[in-house]
Order: C-alpha cells, then structure tokens, then sequence
C-alpha cells in the first residue's frame, strides 16, 4: 500500500475533527459535498515564532453537527440566537485546536504562541492563505486556511 503524505495542515485538521468532534472527514471530498456553501467562519489570530490567522469555514450541516457531538445534546433545537452561539462556540473551539496542533509541527514543539480568542469571519473573506485544504464531511464540507504574516526577510513562512 503505498502511503501519501499528509500536509500538517490536513493531518491538524482531519485528526481534530476525528477526535474532538467525532466526525470523519474525507480528505478528497466529492462533487456534492465540494457543492455545499460555506454558512460559517470562525478565524483565530497567533503570534510567535510565526504571526497570521488560521481561518475555518465550514456549511450549515457540518456546523450543527459540531455543536451536536461536541456539546452531547441537539444544539441546533431551541432559540435560533441559542443554537447560533453554541454553533459559534464549538466553531472556535475546532480552530482553537486545529491551530494548537498545527503551530508546533511548523515551528517546532519548543515554540510559544499566543492565540486570539476565536472570531466570526465572513464567508467570503478575501485573505489569501499560504496553505488551504478542504475536507468533505458527511454531505457537507469544511475549508481550513492557515496565512501567514511575512517574516523578517520579507517572505511568507
């Protein structure tokens, strides 16, 4: 069996949905879970050895299913402001984590980082990533987005 090498962009980001929100990501999605529009984003900002945002947006279904597994309840049922806040909520969370695994297999496990708290970012934001990868996730799908700052020298890491 021949093994493809994974991304640490891809491998933060499938092992955190497969253990912190029990959900099984494909990491080459289909034609319809590639079709299914992006409803929320969340971006977390980090400073250290390497500054920039790591942008997570996901479609309606993979979102509610998030705050389903993650909180152990039906979180979509209820007020929609409720079900919206514990969306976001377990949105931040994801890439909290995501972005906690991926900083010390880019900077090294010895580097320090300081992590923003998770904020709402539009769907249609234009920041261009150094790196980005799409998961497909049952009928739906998640895109995650790592930018970077420019170093010193004045290129990206």
């Amino acid at each position: 069996m021949t093994s493809i090498p994974q991304s640490p962009l891809q491998t933060a980001s499938t092992s955190t949905f497969e253990s912190l929100a029990l959900l099984l990501p494909d990491v080459v999605p289909s034609t319809g879970q590639l079709a299914a529009p992006l409803a929320h984003g969340v971006r977390v900002q980090f400073a250290g050895p390497l500054t920039g945002a790591l942008a997570l947006h996901v479609s309606d279904d993979v979102a509610r299913a998030l705050a389903a597994n993650m909180l152990g309840v039906d979180a979509v049922r209820g007020e929609p402001a409720d079900a919206q806040r514990l969306i976001r909520d377990a949105l931040g969370e994801v890439a909290n984590v995501i972005c906690g695994n991926l900083l010390p297999a880019l900077a090294g496990r010895t580097a320090v980082f300081e992590l923003g708290a998770p904020a709402p970012v539009p769907v249609d934001d234009p920041a261009r990533p150094v790196a980005a990868i799409t998961l497909g996730i049952d009928s739906g799908r998640a895109d995650v987005a790592l930018h970077l700052e420019p170093t010193h020298g004045g290129a990206a890491a």
